[in-house]
């Protein structure tokens, strides 16, 4: 497992799958995810897939 320094596009990309899951939990938060304009919530899942990548290609991340 490689490990590296969190950089702060690392930390965005985690508040992003945060929010995405946060999001996906009710009929509430679906909506207002919606509710953002196209770019940004393509800005927030593209984010959170490469939060997910990280942690699929095994990288940790630390302080």
């Amino acid at each position: 497992m490689a490990k590296r320094k969190a950089t702060q596009q690392d930390l965005v990309n985690i508040v992003a799958q945060g929010a995405v899951e946060l999001a996906g939990k009710s009929d509430a938060g679906r909506a207002a995810f919606r509710r953002l304009p196209a770019t940004v919530q393509g800005e927030i899942l593209g984010r959170a897939a490469d939060e997910r990548q990280r942690r699929a290609d095994g990288t940790t991340i630390t302080d």
